[in-house]
């Protein structure tokens, strides 16, 4: 009797040991693999993406396996198995809905053209509105550091139908084409009742759009002035236009868009995961727990539907710098116009300002509203083509916490780097600076040191002409 127990304990102990080395072998295996560069980003399974550290009931794990996000693969520095993909897997129905989308004819601009500047030697495209009353220093940061630093393709923007005859001059010389946008009182049938009305952009339209307030009409505007413009062939990019700055040619580190494996890139904003200072949590800000993201969005869709706990890891993405092919920058522009209709019509709480487009434009994403998941992929902030540098300007926890300058690295020349650039990469000094308004403290200072960035002359009227108008 005895002799039977022992040889069942035997066994019990043998399979209990040969359990626990399977299951370590398993964490091994799953902390250790590396996904192939050639896996199709949508069937990438979980097993083996360093993912241990983070939950697995925050949606970045769809049931079928596939994994969505892998800040674990960016923190191990391989960048090339970074994924951030929609908590939605692939819907075909919603590709076709975008693609029909796609396929409708666009209209004409309805703002006067002011110049068409002649075809330039490069077929990229930056696009804008700044219909400032002046802005000619604006425009010597925005055109001049463009030009200063090689870029050679369109820049189309929208400017103020009273522009300054100086400011028309400079442009035209720089080869700019700009169209007059004139604002207009909004279609009574989206406005709402007790409106704030000290918002520009959120409480006027422009003529011929006058079904959507400017904050959403530049989008539609951006959509229509790019389609019309036949040589823009290569990558666009839409951005803002009164905080951006340029280092570099931003398209020079993306190759031909003709060979990119994804038409459509959206900018990450710093996130825990990409946080140069992790023993700083609050210099980083995750989509998910961000109140601003939940209070623009849950009154619209509803919190079923938004799952905000299912983002609590996810970057936060930048709808003032988006990046795209001609067809991609296509299909994001014609998918967030066509949303901003359709909440209109829902009612106020769907409508500018409770509802603004940085935010809809995030919920669209990563419900996967955007369609071809394969095609579209989001930029860890320190990489890429544009360094947002808002937030890491901002210590929320100093009484005068502007301007900060300890998440920001500078190289040889005092230039601004993107911190998880390898030393050679092409966009190791960060291309595009994007809300460095929220750093003015020292970036004025830093801008008047580096004027050659943007100018060869102190004066706008001595500027010389980009070579293609000289010539």
């Amino acid at each position: 009797m005895v002799r039977l127990t022992l040889t069942a304990l035997s066994r019990l102990l043998i399979v209990l040991a040969i359990f626990i080395f399977a299951i370590s072998l398993q964490s091994f295996w799953q902390s250790s693999h590396i996904i192939p560069k050639d896996t199709p980003i949508h069937t990438r399974n979980v097993i083996g993406v360093g993912y241990s550290s983070y939950p697995r009931n925050d949606g970045s794990i769809l049931p079928d396996g596939t994994i969505t996000f892998t800040p674990g693969e960016f923190k191990a520095g391989r960048l090339e198995n970074y994924v951030n993909l929609p908590n939605n897997p692939p819907n075909p129905q919603i590709d076709l809905d975008v693609q029909h989308l796609m396929q409708q004819a666009v209209p004409a601009p309805t703002e006067e053209l002011l110049h068409l500047a002649p075809n330039p030697p490069g077929t990229n495209a930056i696009v804008g509105l700044a219909s400032y009353p002046k802005f000619m220093d604006g425009w010597r940061k925005l055109v001049g550091s463009l030009r200063m630093n090689g870029y050679d393709g369109h820049i189309i923007v929208g400017v103020n139908k009273n522009i300054p005859s100086d400011e028309r001059v400079y442009l035209d010389k720089m080869g700019v084409t700009y169209y007059a946008v004139e604002t207009a009182n909004c279609s009574s049938l989206i406005l709402n009742q007790d409106e704030d009305t000290s918002n520009t952009v959120r409480s006027v339209c422009s003529q011929g759009l006058e079904d959507l307030k400017l904050e959403w009409g530049r989008y539609e505007m951006a959509r229509r002035w790019l389609r019309a413009c036949k040589t823009c062939t290569g990558w666009s990019m839409v951005i803002d236009t009164r905080d951006i700055f340029f280092q570099r040619d931003p398209f020079a580190s993306l190759g031909e868009a003709k060979d990119a494996q994804h038409d459509l890139l959206f900018v990450e904003e710093v996130a825990t995961f990409t946080n140069t200072l992790p023993e700083s949590p609050h210099r980083a800000v995750n989509i998910g727990q961000s109140l601003r993201f939940k209070h623009h969005v849950e009154p619209c869709y509803g919190k079923a539907r938004v799952k905000v706990y299912e983002l609590i890891h996810r970057p936060m993405l930048c709808s003032g710098t988006v990046i795209g092919t001609r067809d991609g920058i296509h299909r994001f522009l014609s998918v967030l116009v066509d949303e901003f209709r359709k909440n209109n019509e829902k009612g106020p709480m769907c409508r500018s300002p409770v509802t603004t487009d940085q935010w809809t434009m995030n919920y669209l994403y990563y419900k996967g509203e955007f369609g071809f998941v394969e095609q579209t992929a989001t930029l860890p902030w320190g990489t890429g083509p544009v360094l947002t540098v808002g937030k890491p300007c901002v210590n929320s926890e100093l009484k005068d916490g502007q301007s900060q300058k300890d998440m920001i690295q500078f190289g040889e020349n005092d230039l601004i780097l993107n911190p998880h650039e390898p030393i050679d990469s092409m966009a190791r000094i960060a291309p595009a600076l994007h809300q460095w308004d929220r750093c003015r403290g020292w970036m004025r200072p830093w801008l008047d040191k580096h004027e050659d960035l943007f100018m060869s002359t102190k004066k706008p009227a001595d500027e010389p002409p980009v070579s293609w108008i000289a010539g």
